[in-house]
This record gives C-alpha cells, structure tokens and sequence, in this order.
C-alpha cells in the first residue's frame, strides 16, 4: 500500500463522524432575486429543507460533548481572553450548535472589536446556518484587519492523521471568502480569493493546492473560461502526497480527465458528485445535474450548500 492511500485510510478513520459536510465552505452584490428574500430562520438549507443533528456515534458524541465542557471550563477561568471566545465557540459549531456560536463569537467582538481571528470564526460558522452575506462581511473584515500583520498558523479543533496545521489564518481567510463567494455567485472573488490563498508564504501545501485548484476551475467554468479552467488543473501533478484533501483530489483529477465518473461514483462523497454533477451541468446535462445535486443535498444531514446553490441558480434560471 502506498503512502498516500495509507494516509488517506488513516485519515478516514481518525475524521469518520467527526466532520459534517462541507457547509457554506462562498464581495460582491447578490444578483439573483432569492438575495432580495428575508434570511431564512437557522436550521435550514438555502432550499428551505432542514438541518439534521449528524448520526454520531456515542463515543463521538461523548467526545465532543467532552470537548464543550473543557471550553466551557477554560472560559469560566479566563473569560475576557480571545481564545476562550474561539474556542468556547468553535467547540459549539463542532455539535453544529450554530446559533449559539455565532453568540459567543459576537460577544467576544464586543471584548476585542479588532480581532480577525473572531471575525474568520464567527464568518465560518454564519455561512454555516446559511448567512452567506453576513459571512462574507466577516471574512472581508478579517483580511482587512489582518492585512499587515504576521501571519500564523490556524490551530485544528480536529487534529490530521499528522497532528500538522496546514492552513494560516490568512491563508484560510481569503480561501473562505473565496469559497463562500462561489454560493452567490460572486465568482471573481472567488478566484481572487483561492489565488491569495495559496500565494500567502505559509500557505502552500498540496492539500491547499488542490482545493484551491477545485474552486479555481469551478469559477473560471463559470465565467465562460473554459481553457484557463482546465489550465489549473493540468497543472495539479497525479502523484501528490496528501493528508486531508483526498476529495478534492479525486475531484480534480476528474476536472482533468486523469479520472472518470465511472470510477469515482461507487466510493464518491458529497463533494465528488458535486463535482460531476458540476461538468454535467457545463456540458448541457442539466437534468442529470440537477438530480445528483438533489440527492446530495438530501443525503447529507447537514445539507450541501454549493449544491443547494446550484438548485436555486437553476430554478431562477427556469422561471426567467
């Protein structure tokens, strides 16, 4: 066996149940009519359909739970420090108690207004419930208050099979501005943003390189770019050595034609058939699109939300 499919079995064990699926992992104007709508109560997809709580295991759940406790506790010690706000919040997202986090986050803005960190956490978990515009004002606050300033390394809640952090906070900043842009729509911050993320110095790794090609590509197909398209993905090597992004992976060397749907769909996740999902639409197969984007909204207990967004752009489309 080699090392990378080693890694990305071990990996799979360490993050099983632990991770719920990529959430409003997307400034500009909204420009489609369902921006003009009131936000949606939290617990809901952008389709309106409910979040579910995640099918943890007891263990999983007791750890978490644990976990809590401990924020909980340090913050009772230390409550006017910044990192007892991270972490009491961050700790609640992990249960998906979004509402509650984004509370603790925004009291803590009170205690320290010019914290970027606060404002990339609180942004992460309001594009979570699905505040996408809220969440991209967060994120342009972060990198503006972050803009100057020495860069660090963004400690996980969820340790990789390495225990090695990976993104920074500038890093993960301008990727997340650039994720969350692609659900409204705003693609050339999308590509802006996965463009200053993986020039930032501490930034590059292959896990990053991936994902930020994924959303590159993604983009550039939206603007009508085909060949700038398929030239970042060409230039993502077919024997990367990975620790997370193993997804993403499979899901580029698809954009890249290295792999085919065939191969990938009895394994695929929610991020892969997002993927081919994704070229079915670009090459005209929208039915087919919008069926694998329907079941993987609905397969997933915390919804999909670049699918979710996807299902709406079409729905808009068809009724213009």
């Amino acid at each position: 066996m080699s090392r990378n499919v080693e890694l990305r079995a071990s990996f799979s064990v360490v993050m099983l149940g632990l991770l719920t699926s990529l959430s409003c992992t997307p400034g500009s104007e909204i420009t489609n009519d369902v921006a003009d709508e009131a936000p949606r109560p939290p617990g809901q997809t952008l389709l309106g359909t409910p979040l579910r709580e995640p099918d943890w295991s007891p263990e999983v759940r007791a750890r978490l739970e644990e976990d809590l406790a401990i924020a909980r506790a340090q913050f009772e010690v230390a409550p006017e420090r910044e990192d007892s706000f991270i972490w009491l919040g961050r700790r609640l997202g992990y249960l998906t108690r979004w509402d509650e986090a984004i509370e603790v986050f925004t009291d803590g803005l009170d205690v320290h207004p010019e914290s970027y960190k606060l404002h990339r956490f609180r942004g992460r978990h309001r594009a979570r419930s699905r505040q996408l515009d809220l969440a991209i004002e967060d994120y342009r606050r972060a990198a503006e208050l972050i803009e100057g300033q020495q860069d660090s390394f963004e400690p996980d809640g969820i340790l990789n099979v390495r225990h090695q952090y990976l993104g920074t906070y500038k890093s993960n900043i301008h990727y997340y501005l650039g994720q969350t842009s692609f659900a409204v729509g705003d693609y050339e911050t999308t590509l802006r943003g996965m463009e200053r993320s993986i020039r930032e110095p501490l930034g590059p790794s292959a896990d990053r390189l991936v994902s930020t090609a994924f959303w590159r590509y993604l983009a550039h197909r939206k603007l009508g770019q085909h060949q700038e398209a398929q030239a970042v993905v060409d230039e993502v090597p077919d024997d990367l050595e990975l620790i997370e992004n193993f997804t993403y992976y499979d899901s580029v060397l698809f954009f890249k034609r290295t792999r085919t749907a065939e191969e990938l769909l009895p394994e695929a996740d929610s991020l892969t058939k997002f993927a081919i999902a994704m070229v079915q639409h670009f090459e005209g197969e929208q039915e087919r699109a919008e069926t694998m984007w329907t079941e993987v909204v609905n397969g997933s207990a915390q919804g999909f939300w670049p699918a979710e967004a996807e299902l709406l752009f079409a729905a808009e489309s068809e009724g213009s």
